[in-house]
């Protein structure tokens, strides 16, 4: 080892490069998931470090054998079947020892180490091991990303894993997070029940999210429109649309920065997880890479899809790669680090979180092995380019020490199917898999639709789309909406995301009534380049005064989008118990009405309530009087004495009814997608009789 090594690429240092200027760059959207994914999983452990320096016994072979050969096969003799390990106390500056870590293709292969020190308390109660090498491939990349969890060998002992970097660093030092804390993690006992067995090839997914929601099943509908409950995390449910964050979220934007402080202080960082994306559109991508920025993922469109039945090792081994599958399919997006060590079904790696800065918990995520295609060398940032290849098991944990998890188990996962359709040419059908957790499956679904749509349908142009989306929930008849949408810039991910279907999931993966299990989402999305949209732009009625029990009719003036404009009679009714009442009349497009319903007070309410609505296509009218009911307990009663009225209004209890105006509403389909709303007021006669 040289004390310097000038001309090199710029390794961890270059790796952790833009992960320190993305830390700038978080959106309020990844702020405000960040902090509730932190707050939901309790942060990191803390267990005490062992202080006895036992071997690691283990049903699969996990010490390192004889070097690779050249050509990085591995070695022909086998490793003996237990692991002995060097505790922290014992490593002194200078010992030297090797890593194991996969550079291409699925054997590992050794790099040379020689520690550096140990850093005391790095983290609470977790020290670091600091390490450096001179392997001539290390010298010109640098510890690529994708490197986190190899192991590290320290006088033929297993040390921990390599998972820690300098930022800005000129040589390859790296940090060690001690075996010791990892084990300890490892064999905590898990708060949920295990994720089901491992099914065939095909098989039906289960798992450890198989909860019946409360509540029986509801009938189909075809709503269109959304009703926003009164959520606790309604910050989160706006982040997850794309609004703004809360406003206490703290500003973190390079603008913000002082000119001195655009660079930050020298320290060890964690290394960032690359997250091989196959099939992604760039514009999804970048939108992907956004979402995700809080959890220190880096999406890089540099990796493959999986290929089903692909031919890879059978089962996990030190130093060879793990990759933790979010999405499979047409489109895959994979987590890619190094295995540390194996204990019969269980394996661990990555030496420190995947997601966020203390880790998710406990989370069921498919682990597969993965091919190294190759490193790419980068002065901003090196890192492994890997494809998927065989699903082993199940990702049990992501904590402060790395993840484990478990071969032979299944974790569940949402399909998501899109379907474009353009007249004139074949159906475009989208085939995915996402991964089924509450702040991930609404981002990753985001970004399956978006990309898919971006693929089959880039024209910018005038477009009228018609989404019928069909959401499967366990314990209720799936939610079947049609949403009739209209852009003049093409179909859009926004426009794609404010479908009913979008637009629900996190409304009922948030929802405050209790756990969902999402099976299903597919997305049906017909496309047709014209404009067909017209704006309402006027009311009106031939007298300023109605006769009550009568049928007149109100003209409503449209103006389609280059056209003339053309006046709709729409006829309603004036009940004679209006009479010498003031009358406010209503007409909207129909996806700008929130429909009659009650709050709900049970998740059977609430996806009852997310069935009902209007579509764009329909001209709905309200008429408002100053007759008075009230909302009480799920439902809506109309009509009631002032005594009543009087009785429910808010007082000594939160449970009193609340009080709305008597609406009277109807809807007429007038053939095309409407924007706006208009207003007028009129007087009701007396009835002289």
């Amino acid at each position: 080892m040289t004390p310097s090594r000038q001309g090199r690429g710029q390794g961890f240092g270059a790796v952790q490069r833009s992960q320190g200027h993305g830390h700038g760059r978080l959106r309020n959207r990844g702020l405000a998931i960040a902090s509730l994914c932190w707050a939901l999983h309790g942060g990191a452990a803390a267990a005490a470090t062992p202080t006895s320096a036992p071997t690691l016994a283990s049903t699969t072979p996990t010490a390192p054998g004889p070097p690779s050969s050249p050509d990085g096969a591995p070695a022909a003799s086998r490793p003996p079947p237990a692991t002995p390990i060097i505790p922290v106390r014992e490593v002194r500056a200078g010992m030297t020892g090797y890593g194991l870590t996969v550079f291409k293709g699925t054997h590992p292969e050794r790099f040379a180490v020689r520690v550096i020190g140990v850093l005391r308390n790095f983290l609470p109660q977790l020290d670091l091991i600091l390490i450096d090498s001179d392997d001539p491939r290390l010298l010109h990349s640098g510890i690529a990303a994708g490197m986190s969890g190899s192991p590290i060998f320290i006088e033929g002992k297993l040390a921990g894993a390599l998972a820690y970097g300098w930022q800005f660093g000129k040589d390859p030092v790296a940090g060690v997070t001690p075996i010791e804390r990892m084990l300890s993690d490892m064999r905590r006992p898990l708060r949920a029940q295990p994720a089901a067995p491992l099914a065939a090839a095909g098989g039906p997914a289960g798992g450890a999210a198989d909860w019946p929601p409360s509540g029986g099943a509801g009938g189909e509908g075809a709503a269109r429109e959304r009703f926003v409950a009164p959520l606790p995390r309604r910050e989160l449910l706006r982040a997850l649309a794309g609004g703004e964050a809360p406003a206490a979220s703290p500003d973190r934007s390079l603008n913000r920065l002082t000119p001195a402080s655009l660079l930050p202080e020298p320290r060890l960082v964690r290394a960032s997880v690359p997250l091989s994306v196959a099939g992604l559109s760039e514009q999804a991508l970048d939108g992907l890479r956004e979402a995700l920025s809080s959890y220190q993922v880096r999406p890089l469109q540099a990796g493959g899809a999986g290929v089903a039945n692909a031919k890879g090792p059978e089962r996990f081994e030190p130093g060879g790669s793990l990759g933790v599958q979010l999405i499979r399919g047409d489109i895959s997006a994979t987590g890619v680090g190094t295995v540390t060590y194996v204990d019969g079904e269980k394996v661990m790696g990555f030496g420190h979180p995947m997601l966020g800065d203390g880790g998710a918990g406990e989370v069921l995520f498919p682990i597969a092995t993965a091919e190294v295609v190759t490193i790419l060398s980068s002065l901003s940032s090196s890192f492994k380019m890997a494809t998927p290849l065989s699903t082993l098991g199940s990702l049990l944990l992501d904590r402060e020490t790395g993840v484990v998890g478990e071969a032979h188990k299944q974790a569940p996962m949402v399909p998501v199917q899109v379907t474009v359709q353009i007249p004139g040419q074949s159906d475009r059908v989208f085939s995915t898999e996402v991964a089924s957790h509450r702040f991930l499956t609404p981002l990753l679904a985001a970004s399956v639709a978006s990309s898919s749509i971006q693929s089959a349908a880039p024209d910018v142009s005038d477009v009228t789309v018609r989404v019928q989306s069909r959401l499967g929930l366990r314990g209720f008849a799936p939610l079947q909406q049609t949403d009739t949408l209209y852009s003049p810039g093409g179909v859009t991910p926004r426009l794609l995301q404010s479908s009913s279907g979008m637009r629900h999931l996190p409304e009922l993966l948030f929802n405050p009534f209790g756990p969902t299990r999402v099976e299903r989402l597919d997305l049906t999305v017909a496309v047709e380049y014209k404009s067909e949209v017209a704006e309402i732009i006027g009311l009106s009625l031939v007298s300023d005064e109605l006769e009550p029990d009568t049928r007149p009719s109100l003209y409503v003036t449209l103006r389609p989008y280059s056209g003339a404009s053309q006046v709709r009679a729409v006829p309603f009714e004036v009940p004679r118990g209006l009479a010498g009442q003031m009358l406010k009349i209503e007409a909207s497009a129909g996806n700008l009405v929130k429909p009659e319903i009650a709050p709900p007070e049970s998740l059977t309410d609430l996806v009852d309530n997310l069935r009902k609505g209007y579509a764009a296509r329909q001209l709905v009218v309200t008429l408002t009087t100053t007759e008075e009911g009230v909302s009480h307990r799920g439902r809506l009663i109309p009509s009631l004495p002032a005594s009543v009225i009087a009785t429910l209004r808010p007082g000594s209890t939160t449970r009193r009814g609340e009080v709305y105006k008597r609406l009277t509403r109807f809807a007429v389909d007038v053939g095309t997608v409407l924007v706006g709303t208009k207003e007028l007021t009129v007087q009701v006669k007396d009835d002289p009789r």
